[in-house]
């Protein structure tokens, strides 16, 4: 599975089919076939989905709130106790889990990916401006 090289490094062609190889990978990954199964039979269980549906659009609304400054503790509190009630309901369960699993997978491949490449971050520049005036 060798990468073909132009002038001294990988084409954008070569590195698009490299990404659908991986993308083939990962669908065929036990992760992503849980994960799929369990969407279709929650999907099929129009209470389950809604009970759901009602956890995310809670998450997404304490997020924005979050992202606005607003004091969420209380909400938080709230959420929290309102997850692990749902988490009772084994095919939610199982759900959140099985997409967890596959969510850390992803992850693990951009942290590989991320440590490849030195990429510029604000974080990192703010860091060095902040050491340089500390010197």
């Amino acid at each position: 599975m060798g990468i073909k090289k132009h002038s001294g490094g990988a084409d954008k062609a070569s590195i698009c089919a490299q990404a659908a190889l991986l993308g083939d990978m990962l669908a065929q990954s036990v992760e992503y076939r849980q994960y799929q199964e369990l969407k279709r039979k929650l999907q099929e269980n129009r209470e389950q989905t809604y009970i759901l549906s009602q956890l995310r659009q809670q998450q997404m609304s304490l997020r924005l709130a979050q992202i606005m400054g607003m004091d969420i503790g209380d909400a938080k509190d709230d959420l929290e106790h309102l997850y692990a009630t749902f988490c009772l309901e084994p095919l939610i369960c199982d759900f959140l889990y099985a997409e967890g699993r596959l969510g850390r997978l992803i992850s693990e491949v951009q942290q590989i990916c991320s440590s490849k490449l030195e990429l510029w971050s604000e974080n990192e520049a703010i860091d060095r401006m902040q050491d340089r005036e500390l010197n």
